[in-house]
């Protein structure tokens, strides 16, 4: 029963352990006033890094976001991880675990207490107790710990997660093993290259479930689970286009280099390490000072330095990575997924996904899956570089150099000026004000605020959005369209010289840069623009592209 078996671990974390010597690692030394914590709070985080994706992306994040939500009150429910903030250990572990299995035997006689709970002898430190369990029957200590690069420990607390995942989280662990192999030989190759441990991939597993989606309720995303503040000092971008820590190549890149330093700030410690993945390296340095050890299995019966959430960190990666390898001896029969194999490609404008799919021959949901870190219905303006299934890239180049401009798409930016409604704005671009709020990943109208800069979409009809040559300002339709000689320059505008090109209909300033390799300042510069004029480009008008 639950109870027996949580009685048992509570009381392990509770146990007396030896001190270690005192002060490791110098009681006296302080830590970096800056120090880095994994947790950053989310007042840290920029606006635009919390705004929600568009709406495909969106409900990917949803739907990881809710798979860890349900394992973590998996956890909960199985007194894992206490429900109360801030409590520690005393809550106790519960695992599928009778009274008179010979593993709950086990452990209440190293533990010094009988199956009906009173004492037998002094309890053993936590996490020291080795346990045997029927699944590994017949393979040796040495020849388990032979198997993996990392350190492996069997113990009750890493017990107590095993028969967790087996129970309670089967169901989601079995998607786990399902999709590792998703990502696993690719982690494997960067782990190597930055000489790391290779079955350090299992400390994706339990971070996310190998779902690059994946979405915490500490705003933590991606694979290896990164908040903003963290993720940008390892070179991985997030901003309203991209969220690189769901980009899996990237992020682990990213996540070797912290693994790295995590290791030589705690003396090559793996388990310390990890502990600070988790809880922030400042966290894990202050309980060695506290509790005068460097033991991380020590550290798990001592007081409330750490939480329990990073106590259970450790055996719960031990746990994963056993079963990971011989899923077989565990009860899980698995259908693994096929690798992503891939090839990149450079995309010159910003391009509605839909329209790259189509151009690739592949499924959208085969281009998302391949760029979960796209965060909208289209490439970042100014190129991207994505991903396409192998052997596609020749063919889809070939289709994407077929397509005009106005069936790729294109933006023109518009700053939002005093009692100005939105559907002032959509009416004056021709497109709908679900289109500019959707682009822009706004959720209210409220958020439209005076010298706000708008992107507008002006082009993808298979999005909804009307076509560039029905994206004229409504305000100017009663104009002349075509002239005969380039007009006069407006009170304050130079005359235009160097090399010329004549505005056609759909055409925006950021359409007309894409196309002559420059960019929009230097548009508007050249041709002194500024304000309206440099929003009401006409057809027939004669602007330069290029100085003389």
């Amino acid at each position: 029963m639950r109870s027996a078996i949580a009685t048992v671990l509570a009381a392990v974390f509770v146990a007396s352990a030896v001190r270690a010597q005192e002060d490791p690692w110098g009681d006296n030394a302080r830590e970096p006033e800056a120090a880095r914590e994994t947790e950053q709070k989310p007042e840290d985080q920029k606006p635009e890094d919390l705004s929600d994706d568009d709406a495909d992306a969106q409900a990917e994040v949803e739907k990881s976001a809710a798979e860890l939500e349900a394992v973590r009150k998996a956890e909960e429910k199985a007194g894992l991880v206490p429900q109360a903030p801030g409590a520690g250990p005393r809550d106790g572990i519960s695992v599928g675990l009778d009274p008179t299995d010979p593993i709950a035997r086990d452990l209440s006689t190293a533990l010094g207490t009988g199956l009906d709970g009173a004492p037998l002898a002094e309890p053993a430190p936590a996490g020291s107790v080795a346990a045997k369990i029927p699944e590994l029957l017949g393979i040796s200590d040495e020849e388990l710990r032979a198997k993996y690069d990392i350190p492996v420990e069997m113990n009750d607390a890493v017990v107590a997660y095993i028969r967790f995942f087996q129970t309670d989280a089967r169901e989601h662990f079995s998607k786990w093993l399902t999709r590792s192999t998703r990502y696993i030989p690719m982690m494997r190759k960067v782990l190597e290259r930055e000489g790391l441990p290779l079955d350090t991939v299992y400390l994706a597993m339990i971070e996310s479930g190998f779902s690059a989606y994946a979405y915490s309720f500490a705003k933590a995303a991606g694979p290896w689970q990164f908040v903003v503040g963290t993720s940008r000092r390892y070179g991985l971008l997030t901003d309203f286009w991209v969220d690189e820590r769901r980009d899996p190549y990237k992020s682990t890149i990213a996540a070797s280099k912290y693994l790295k330093e995590l290791k030589a700030r705690f003396h090559g410690d793996w388990y310390l390490a990890w502990a600070g993945y988790n809880a922030g390296e400042g966290k894990i340095s202050r309980a060695i000072r506290k509790e005068k050890t460097t033991d991380f299995w020590r550290m798990m019966g001592r007081g409330r330095t750490l939480r329990a959430e990073t106590k259970h960190y450790v055996p719960k990666l031990i746990a994963a990575a056993l079963i990971a390898k011989h899923p077989e001896r565990f009860g899980f029969h698995v259908d693994y997924d096929q690798p992503r194999d891939f090839e990149e490609v450079r995309v010159p404008d910003a391009t509605d996904l839909h329209v790259v799919a189509k151009a690739a021959g592949i499924a959208f949901e085969e281009l998302r899956d391949l760029n979960p870190e796209l965060r909208r219905f289209c490439t970042p303006p100014g190129g991207y570089t994505l991903r396409l299934p192998q052997a596609k890239r020749e063919s889809f180049l070939a289709e994407y150099e077929k397509l005009d401009a106005k069936d790729r798409l294109s933006f023109t930016e518009h700053r939002v000026e005093k009692g100005e409604p939105l559907g002032k704005i959509a009416r004056a671009y021709g497109v709908t004000e679900a289109a500019i709020l959707r682009t822009n990943g706004i959720r209210s109208y409220r958020q439209i605020k005076p010298g706000r800069m708008l992107v507008i979409p002006m082009a993808g009809a298979s999005r909804g959005m009307l076509a560039g040559s029905q994206l004229e300002d409504r305000r100017a339709r009663g104009r002349t369209q075509l002239r005969a000689a380039p007009p006069d320059p407006a009170p304050g505008a130079k005359r235009v010289s160097g090399t010329l090109y004549t505005v056609k209909a759909g055409d925006t300033l950021w359409t007309i840069a894409a196309k002559f390799s420059t960019t929009v300042d230097k548009l508007r510069k050249l041709n002194g623009l500024s304000g309206r004029r440099a929003r009401a480009l006409q057809v027939g008008q004669t602007i330069a592209v290029r100085e003389s």
